[in-house]
């Protein structure tokens, strides 16, 4: 495993939803991205919880670009040991160029 995280092919599973919020299933986006397994605390992206609060973040995920990324999306990536990791966002960032609305990356923590 890598400090600094590796390439990965992950899938993005973009969620369809209905009328009411709910989560009616996914569309299937293939991207590559950088994975980096660390364990950390973060603050988590709650709406009912303006605050947040603190969660165990065991992935973060780097997406290069503008990505458009909802709490109820799923990620699929599998390991170098073919273990499969599914997980939801907890939290996730979008980094801009100093300056600008240029979307550099998304960074996705599960």
């Amino acid at each position: 495993m890598s400090l600094f995280g590796y390439p990965a092919a992950i899938l993005h599973r973009k969620a369809i939803v209905d009328d009411w919020g709910r989560s009616a299933g996914f569309d299937e986006v293939p991207l590559s991205a950088k994975v980096v397994e660390e364990q950390k605390l973060i603050k988590s992206s709650k709406v009912e919880n303006v605050q947040g609060e603190m969660v165990h973040s065991s992935i973060e995920v780097h997406l290069e670009g503008p990505h458009l990324v909802t709490m109820l999306d799923e990620f699929v990536y599998v390991t170098n040991l073919a273990q499969v990791i599914k997980f939801r966002p907890v939290h996730f960032e979008v980094k801009k160029h100093i300056g600008t609305d240029d979307v550099k990356k998304v960074i996705v923590y599960g």
